[in-house]
Parts: structure tokens; C-alpha cells; sequence
């Protein structure tokens, strides 16, 4: 019963171009796939835990050499025989091998059978009738069903749009710059209108006016007058004696020489 390929699944391996899922099994996964020429094949790949162990990539690898001299034909093989390989690719980090598909012969092993060579003949898939006895064999990987890619995820072809939510985001960012700027001018404002006015300093008083000196006053003509002239000192004649202040006082007592 296949079912369409979930979400992580390749979508294509090699010249295939997978389309459904036909099997699963522990060791990896069967898919239905087209190629170019519209031909269907049952193509297996090694899941992440089988293709990262050597071992089993050793199993597969081997079990795909033993029926490699058909890989590339598609012929029509006998009733009851397993189809035949046409495709694979042993190597790589998503090693897969392809056969011919058929959904009347469903009851025809197809590329399901090279998984079963991995886990040891199928020993993983269910319970065997009878009693076991000895130790039992289990790989490490076992329940890795992811499948193993060749390559990282194409990327989308086209851009995913743009969610609402940032856009939101935006928006609030933006009003919130808005308010953080508006509250920065009213502080401003606030932080003048606080500041004390600084009064201007009076006028210097006007100078006083100047008052004019009156000239002093001219001598009259009576007051000219009245001040004696200086005259001149007559010279004293030789051999005069000069009066002495002690000739008029001893005038008296003395007589005429």
C-alpha cells in the first residue's frame, strides 16, 4: 500500500523522481519512482542510522554487485524471479538502488529485497516461530527511519511572504521612538522654563552737568592808583656815612666833634 511522501522525504534520487512510499523497514525505505521516460521503478535507500554505519553500507553495497550485470536494462524477467536491478548507486552519503516495477506482480521481490540483506536477512522485521537461542544481533541504529539525503534542501523557489507579526513589530517600534522622542522635547522644555531669568544690569547713572567757571574779577582803576610805584634806589655818594640805627640814639649824648 504506498502513500504519498511526507514532509523531509527526498524527492528525487538519481534519474528518479519519487512519487510515494511503497515499504518501510528498519533498515530503510522503498519508494515508487518515474524517470525521464515515464517508467516506473521501485527504488530503496538506506535510512540516516543504516547509511551511517559501515558495516551496513558494506551489506548493501554488496548485495547490490551481485545483480549489477542488468543495471540499466529493463527486461522482462520470468515468473516468480525477482525484478531485476536497472539503476544504483552504491557510494555517496544516500546510497539507493532501483528495479523494475510492476503493480500487477506485486508478489515479485523488488528493491525491498537489498534492505533485507542489511539487517541480516531480514532477522529485524518480525519474530521467527520458534525458540531463539544464542545471543541475538542488533545494530545501534536501529529506529533511525529518516531517510538519507544526497544533498541539503533545495531552497524555496519563491520568497516566503513576509508574516503580519513583524510588520506589527514595526509599527510598535516605531510609535515607540516616536513617543521617546516626544517626551525627550518636553523635558527639554520643562529644563528652560525652570531655569531663573537672569535680570539686566541698571543703567550707569547720567553724568552729572558741567558747571562754568567764572574768571576772576579785574582791578578797578581807584585800587591802581592807590598802590605806591616802586621807585628806584638812589646810589649813596662815596664818603657819606651811612646812618647806623645806634647814630640817632647817641646823638644826644655826644657833642660836635
Amino acid at each position: 500500500m504506498s502513500r504519498p511522501l511526507p514532509p523531509g522525504d527526498p524527492v528525487r534520487l538519481g534519474p528518479y523522481r519519487l512519487s510515494a512510499r511503497l515499504s518501510e523497514t528498519s533498515a530503510g525505505i522503498v519508494y515508487l519512482g518515474v524517470d525521464d521516460s515515464g517508467r516506473r521503478a521501485s527504488v530503496a535507500v538506506l535510512n540516516r542510522g543504516a547509511a551511517g554505519d559501515a558495516a551496513a553500507r558494506d551489506r548493501f553495497r554488496a548485495a547490490i554487485n551481485a545483480e549489477l550485470p542488468g543495471v540499466g536494462r529493463f527486461p522482462d524477467p520470468a515468473p516468480g524471479e525477482p525484478a531485476p536491478v536497472v539503476a544504483a548507486q552504491p557510494e555517496g552519503p544516500a546510497p539507493w538502488v532501483a528495479t523494475s516495477y510492476d503493480a500487477d506482480q506485486a508478489e515479485r521481490a523488488g528493491a525491498e529485497r537489498f534492505l533485507d540483506s542489511v539487517t541480516m536477512a531480514g532477522s529485524f522485521r518480525g519474530r521467527r516461530p520458534g525458540r531463539r537461542r544464542g545471543p541475538q544481533f542488533q545494530p545501534y541504529w536501529l529506529g533511525a527511519g529518516e531517510p538519507a539525503l544526497e544533498g541539503p534542501p533545495e531552497p524555496p523557489r519563491y520568497a516566503p511572504p513576509v508574516p503580519e507579526r513583524s510588520e506589527r513589530g514595526l509599527v510598535a517600534a516605531l510609535l515607540t521612538l516616536a513617543g521617546i522622542l516626544v517626551l525627550l522635547a518636553l523635558l527639554m522644555l520643562l529644563l528652560f522654563a525652570c531655569q531663573p531669568k537672569v535680570s539686566e544690569p541698571p543703567p550707569p547713572p547720567p553724568d552729572p552737568p558741567s558747571q562754568p567757571v567764572p574768571p576772576p574779577p579785574a582791578p578797578s582803576p581807584s585800587e591802581t592808583s592807590r598802590s605806591p610805584s616802586p621807585r628806584p634806589s638812589s646810589p649813596t655818594p662815596p664818603g657819606t656815612p651811612t646812618p647806623g640805627p645806634s647814630d640817632g640814639e647817641g646823638g644826644d649824648d655826644g657833642g660836635a666833634l
